[in-house]
């Protein structure tokens, strides 16, 4: 019987960092809520970049690993993120004996693994040596195997699953009211970190072609990359498009703005999962998403939602005017009311309990 879970991770949100990582966040306060485990979390919330400052904070997650490690009461440990954490958690699996489990996320299979050729065979060391692997989407689960040769046998596809009890349908005015927006006209969200890998830039690009005067397009995110930020509201200048940007806000505040949009667009060039789309279904908010990687999972082109090209604008376009077109209306309200229920069969405590049963296989 599992009685205690070491939790390590590289993201983790904390004051100043109030979206940073809190998919990892919310599962640990599921736990809490519908288990009797007892959870140990070492984690990472420092979100800032540079040699100096990766030592440290990563030094620093070693050192707290390891001694919870050697001085906390568990039965697994759990990484979240293929490396550095999952190297951490195969250490201190080497100094308890403990069985590890890793879930991947996407950008650490996607992009760091791809980065030289040390950190794929350290990458496929790390994976081949777990107990279990847990990928949120079936295109990771499918990498994992294909690409670093791990057993099809402990490889388990359990994404993060959306909080139903806080994604939901609100009443529209109600929420622009809530956060200063004109209850007139249409809105176009995108959340999510401000990176070249989201897209953003292709559906700014995209409210050219709309060729309607009552759409603001909301972009809700920690800027990440700054430089890329600028490139964005340069080419939003140089439309005169109504484009305007928020910083990140907690985690319980994304619904009122899912709610308040008539579109939410994620128009990512590559995703692990894409669970902030998820979250947008569960509100009953139309989606638009790019057909890449695990979004294709759950939004199924013209039956829950939209999708696209990666960098496509046009298509992100015409599919905004279609969503938006009064003619249309019965055909996204369908998609919507297909979306909700698909969303539902993701929910929380349904992955709690997929990720309870891997933790019981390996125990």
């Amino acid at each position: 019987m599992v009685q205690g879970v070491l939790v390590i991770s590289n993201m983790y949100p904390s004051r100043k960092g109030k979206s940073f990582g809190s998919f990892v966040k919310v599962h640990v306060d599921a736990f809490r809520r519908h288990t009797s485990i007892k959870q140990f979390v070492v984690a990472n919330t420092d979100q800032r970049k540079g040699l100096p400052v990766l030592i440290r904070k990563y030094g620093s997650l070693l050192l707290r690993s390891l001694w919870y490690s050697i001085r906390k009461p568990f039965d697994v440990i759990h990484a979240h993120y293929l490396f550095p954490t999952g190297f951490i958690g195969l250490l201190c699996h080497w100094i308890s004996g403990k069985p590890l489990v890793v879930t991947v996320h996407g950008s650490d299979v996607n992009k760091l693994a791809r980065k030289n050729s040390l950190l794929s065979k350290i990458s496929g060391f790390i994976l081949r040596r777990t107990s279990a692997v847990i990928a949120v989407s079936r295109d990771l689960g499918e990498k994992v195997v294909n690409e670093f040769g791990v057993d099809r046998g402990k490889v388990h596809v359990i994404n993060m699953g959306v909080d139903t009890d806080i994604f939901m349908p609100l009443d529209r005015d109600e929420c622009r009211e809530r956060l200063g927006l004109p209850l007139k006209g249409r809105v176009v969200l995108f959340v999510g970190n401000i990176i070249p890998s989201k897209g953003v830039y292709y559906l700014i690009e995209s409210l050219k072609d709309l060729e309607l005067d009552d759409v603001k397009c909301i972009i809700l995110g920690a800027p990440v990359d700054e430089e890329y930020l600028r490139t964005l509201r340069g080419l939003a200048e140089s439309m005169d498009s109504d484009v305007e940007f928020f910083g990140p806000v907690p985690y319980t505040e994304v619904p009122t703005w899912m709610n308040a949009a008539d579109v939410f667009v994620l128009p990512s060039l590559e995703e692990g999962f894409g669970l902030v789309a998820l979250e947008a279904l569960a509100c009953g908010t139309p989606v638009i998403a790019t057909a890449t990687g695990g979004i294709m999972e759950f939004v199924r082109d013209s039956e829950t939602g939209y999708t696209v090209p990666p960098g496509d604008s046009r298509a992100i376009a015409d599919r905004i005017k279609r969503i938006l077109d009064p003619e249309n209306r019965a055909e996204v309200e369908s998609m919507r009311e297909r979306g909700m229920r698909l969303a539902e069969s993701f929910s929380t405590i349904k992955q709690i309990e997929k990720v309870l049963e891997v933790y019981r296989q390996v125990s």
